[in-house]
């Protein structure tokens, strides 16, 4: 199987992901901060919905949704599902679980005393077996399994209405677009790394948060994406809908083991793509991490409130096609 296709977020590798303070954790394992009014970088960073950027509107692979009444947007969070942290600490969870059977069955119980020691020994395998793992599940593994698989954000040009589906108790936030604050988010001890923030403000103070899209080291990239929403909430789908390459969308939330093992894959990057199969024992970890926690987790429905206000055209001849493939080829396109 040839791949050929270069998705718009992989421009950096998987490395970053590690560290938790970057903007991509942010709002996610780590709440956005609220009570608060915007920093002054957020507040030079604020977008105006009547001012176009010079960037050209791009959806930059964040697209999931495509019709003449609403464009619906994928979470930071979908990239980073299942991925390098979350296996690493699935991967030593499972070794320490493994570690406290073996010291249960070769130390404790054939040398069960009753002293000092053997409590000592009752302790390690505690913490192996139960203590490890529990402390995993409460500080990473808990945002990953049996969540919701991505949490969209839906941009409704008719009424003019910002939804981001949040799957809690209020399962959805609307805003109207004209009130919605937009502005570029900064990593924190990864200053280098931006996203397309949205924040709900009443009297100068934050009230909530949202992020918009993939994240990207590239602010151009987040001005591109912005410019994109923006046309087509002010000017219209026609707009747009010919910035997107060959009218189709390249990201599928299909969570197939086929796009699992795509969607690894194409986030080497460029410059690691030809490695893959050299890779492959690294990569495989992953694919099967990925695919188990979009498994687990529940697709995102919105409620009916937010379907009512976006009903589509049946024939509505702008609406595009969601793809079950990454970058599914079609005619005139290099199958993958």
């Amino acid at each position: 199987m040839a791949l050929s296709f270069a998705l718009p977020f992989v421009t950096d590798t998987l490395l970053p992901e590690f560290d938790k303070d970057s903007v991509m954790y942010t709002g996610w394992m780590q709440k956005f901060p609220v009570g608060q009014p915007l920093s002054p970088e957020e507040s030079r960073s604020r977008f105006d919905v009547h001012t176009a950027q010079t960037a050209a509107p791009d959806e930059r692979a964040s697209l999931i949704r495509f019709n003449s009444t609403y464009i619906e947007l994928i979470d930071r969070r979908f990239r980073l599902r299942g991925m390098v942290s979350t296996t690493v600490v699935l991967l030593g969870t499972m070794g320490l679980f493994l570690l406290g059977l073996f010291l249960l069955f070769t130390l404790v119980i054939p040398n069960l005393e009753g002293d000092v020691w053997d409590w000592v020994m009752y302790a390690m395998v505690a913490v192996c077996v139960i203590g490890a793992p529990a402390l995993f599940w409460h500080t990473t593994l808990k945002y990953e399994f049996f969540t919701y698989a991505w949490y969209p954000t839906r941009f409704n040009r008719r009424n003019r209405m910002v939804y981001f589906f949040t799957g809690g108790k209020e399962p959805a936030v609307a805003v109207p677009w004209d009130d919605a604050v937009f502005y570029i988010g900064r990593g924190t001890s990864q200053a280098f790394l931006r996203d397309l923030r949205c924040s709900i403000i009443d009297e100068r103070v934050i009230q909530r948060t949202f992020a918009v899209g993939h994240y990207f080291d590239d602010e151009q990239a987040i001005k591109g994406l912005w410019e994109f929403v923006r046309r087509y909430m002010q000017q219209g789908p026609a707009d747009v809908v010919d910035t997107i390459e060959g009218r189709q969308m390249n990201l599928s939330v299909n969570p197939s083991l086929r796009n699992c093992y795509l969607f690894v894959v194409a986030s080497l990057g460029p410059a690691m793509l030809g490695a893959r199969f050299v890779l492959m024992p690294l990569l495989l970890p992953l694919v099967l991490c990925r695919w188990l926690v979009l498994r687990s987790c529940r697709m995102p429905e919105w409620p009916q409130w937010v379907e009512d206000a976006c009903k589509v055209d049946p024939n509505d001849p702008l609406r595009l096609a969601e793809p079950e493939v990454m970058a599914q080829s079609q005619a005139g396109r290099q199958s993958i």
